[in-house]
């Protein structure tokens, strides 16, 4: 973990220090003096609904679980954004980590399942971001002068987000009780029978994948979160004056959501305004505006996530210390 963070703050810290000998921090400023501050604060309201509608979707998950959740007032609000909390402002982007902690430990419900319902929720995102890139492509809403990159390594997270998607049926398939059972016997050593427990858990999370009706309204709740992120990403690069189609917005969307994956301080610091610099140079919008609207789209999701994921921990009756003690429990 450490090793990752510290390659993730130097990467970091090398794009920072790169985009700042190319921009001085008066341009930044001058963009920020000029930009209507009006959008910035629709661009902050409509990532805290982008936010919420996050928590009806991963309501909509859980509720494929074999047996209902124990129902606790506002913990999939709570534990929704105390992981966002995670991966925008704590080192390794532990996020999920922690929100799977906090609501196993407060619902009842086991580890392994809350983490296999979160990986549904992550590939049904690259699913939707992915089928938004494709659609650019094919409709020619791309522009001409596109690095080379982009286009290839989308492709490759298409290859990679059908490939996880048929390890997750898979999974669900195979990793059933009963599948287990069969694996196992009394004779086993107590080790095996707890990892083909541990491994009966997570595919018992996985069950939305045999639920089509629940997958289909989780998939509707999902278009309607990157339509409004995509609005949000719109609304920002025209406070700065670049007044974009929405394809553009969409393409940022798309290619910023899968670069800061990638090793990087939290938040996704430096390697956000780098990609957004380039992937909007080809609309001929100035390095300074660019970089702006990426450090406004970070920041806007900060200023959410760090109030109301600590005010969330704190409802729940758990403090930091608690967290860290069950996270290293599970090491």
């Amino acid at each position: 973990m450490k090793s990752r963070l510290l390659i993730g703050i130097l990467i970091s810290a090398t794009l920072l220090g790169l985009l700042l000998w190319r921009i001085s921090p008066a341009q930044l400023g001058q963009a920020f003096s000029t930009a209507n501050q009006t959008a910035l604060l629709l661009t902050t309201a409509l990532h805290l609904l982008v936010l919420c509608l996050k928590v009806g979707r991963w309501k909509v998950v859980l509720s494929a679980l074999p047996a209902p959740p124990k129902q606790v007032p506002w913990l999939p609000f709570d534990a929704l954004f105390l992981g966002y909390f995670g991966n925008y402002a704590l080192p390794a982007k532990l996020g999920e980590l922690g929100r799977s902690l906090l609501y196993a430990r407060r619902s009842g419900r086991s580890l392994p399942e809350v983490l296999a319902t979160i990986l549904v929720e992550r590939f049904i995102d690259a699913l939707v971001l992915i089928s938004a890139f494709l659609i650019l492509a094919t409709t020619s809403l791309l522009p001409e002068r596109l690095p080379n990159w982009v286009q290839l390594s989308l492709y490759l997270a298409a290859a990679g987000t059908l490939a996880g998607l048929l390890a997750l049926f898979l999974a669900r398939r195979f990793l059933s009780a009963k599948n287990l059972r069969a694996t196992g016997s009394e004779q086993e050593s107590g080790l095996l029978r707890r990892v083909l427990q541990l491994l009966s858990r997570f595919g018992a999370g996985l069950a939305i994948l045999e639920r089509p009706r629940v997958a289909a309204r989780a998939l509707i709740w999902t278009l309607l979160i990157w339509a409004v992120e995509a609005l949000a990403v719109w609304i920002c690069l025209h406070a700065f004056g670049a007044s974009l189609p929405i394809s553009a917005a969409i393409l940022v969307m798309v290619v910023t959501s899968f670069a800061i994956a990638a090793p990087s301080a939290p938040g996704g610091v430096g390697v956000h305004q780098w990609v957004t610099v380039l992937l909007l140079a080809p609309y001929g919008v100035a390095e300074p505006s660019a970089a702006a609207a990426s450090l406004v789209l970070t920041v806007a999701v900060i200023l959410w996530v760090v109030p109301l994921g600590l005010f969330g921990l704190w409802r729940q009756g758990y403090s930091t210390a608690q967290l860290r003690a069950d996270y290293d429990a599970t090491h």
